[in-house]
């Protein structure tokens, strides 16, 4: 009997994803528009999926659950439609909180008939802000292909607000029509709107700020060129003696080295101006401030160590200085009497 070919089959190596799924969500709590820091919210969400396909797409996934809330805690308990119920966190889960905020990543395993339900507990302190008004996460539920969850409160300071309203009343530049109008709201409890009020007259105290600020950081900044102008002037006094002088210089090498060094500290110092005008236009004034004080320390110390180094140039003597051009002076003078011989003996040459 033959055998039968041997036929290679292409092998399909198949790999399920998480999915998306269509659900719905209620929570136990009906949010108000604002929140003050220090209140206390404890509620639970419940995440449905819509059919018994969702149900099945629901399982098998990781769920990513944080909170922005102090002192907070998370809970999930997850109902399957078989009736089967378990919580989480399990000791295996990832749970995290360090007092600010608190997440929870958790997996879903599949099962036969999918997920019922899956019910968020959060609890926690509205925390205290720094800023006017501020949108905080209270819950986000989230898979590796969707947010399902998404909930932001509100959160108010008051005492910021209060504070720099007053603060504006005495602000240069500031606009008295929208600071009166977002008083007005303030008092209403109308924080939003209050709010982008102050924004537009905060940018424009700030632009007021910075365009006065400019014209006095200018004058700092010529003072600090000047004052680089004038070291640089003594430099190149030195310079010219390096580049020049060679011979009348007992100790060239030493100045030459102390002079290529402050050289390049007056460059520095240079490009350290230049980051000075950056931070200026930028409005970056109390880094400027800093930077200033460091180059006027900087141009002090220049300048003394520009005047030390003229002192300790010391000059050759007279004799050794004229020695040297005379030796220069004689060696030409010995070349021009060897060629005078050498024609005047070639000429008696000739003769002969």
């Amino acid at each position: 009997m033959g055998r039968a070919p041997l036929i290679l089959l292409p092998v399909l190596l198949l790999f399920t994803t998480a999915s998306a799924y269509d659900f719905d969500y209620s929570c136990s709590k009906t949010f108000d528009d604002y929140y003050f820091g220090g209140e206390y919210l404890y509620f639970t969400c419940t995440v449905t999926p819509d059919s018994s396909s969702d149900a099945k797409l629901a399982d098998d996934q990781e769920y990513h659950v944080f909170t922005q809330l102090d002192s907070s805690a998370l809970a999930v308990v997850v109902e399957y439609r078989d009736g089967k119920k378990v919580l989480y966190p399990s000791p295996q889960d990832e749970y995290s909180s360090d007092g600010g905020e608190t997440e929870l990543k958790i997996f879903v395993p599949e099962s036969d008939d999918g997920v019922d339900e899956i019910a968020l507990t959060v609890s926690g302190y509205v925390p205290v802000i720094d800023s006017r008004l501020e949108n905080l996460t209270v819950l986000k539920v989230e898979t590796e292909e969707e947010e399902l969850i998404g909930l932001e409160i509100t959160v108010v300071n008051k005492q910021k607000f209060y504070s720099d309203i007053r603060n504006f009343e005495d602000a240069e530049c500031a606009d008295e029509k929208k600071l009166k109008e977002a008083k007005l709201l303030y008092n209403d409890e109308k924080y939003r709107d209050a709010e982008e009020l102050m924004e537009d007259i905060e940018d424009a105290v700030e632009e007021c700020y910075v365009s006065s600020n400019m014209k006095s950081y200018q004058s700092k900044i010529d003072e600090l060129k000047a004052s680089l102008t004038e070291i640089n002037k003594e430099l190149i006094l030195i310079q010219y003696r390096v580049e020049n002088e060679r011979d009348r210089i007992e100790n060239y090498e030493e100045v030459k080295a102390r002079y290529e060094e402050l050289y390049s500290n007056i460059g520095s110092v240079d490009e350290a101006i230049d980051e000075v005008e950056r931070l200026v236009n930028e409005g970056k004034f109390t880094t400027a401030d800093t930077k200033i004080n460091e180059i006027k320390d900087s141009l002090s110390s220049l300048k003394l160590e520009v005047e030390e180094l003229k002192k300790s140039i010391r000059e050759k003597s007279l004799i050794d200085a004229d020695l040297t051009t005379v030796a220069v002076a004689g060696g030409g003078v010995a070349l021009v009497a060897i060629a005078i011989a050498v024609i005047m003996n070639s000429r008696k040459k000739d003769k002969w």
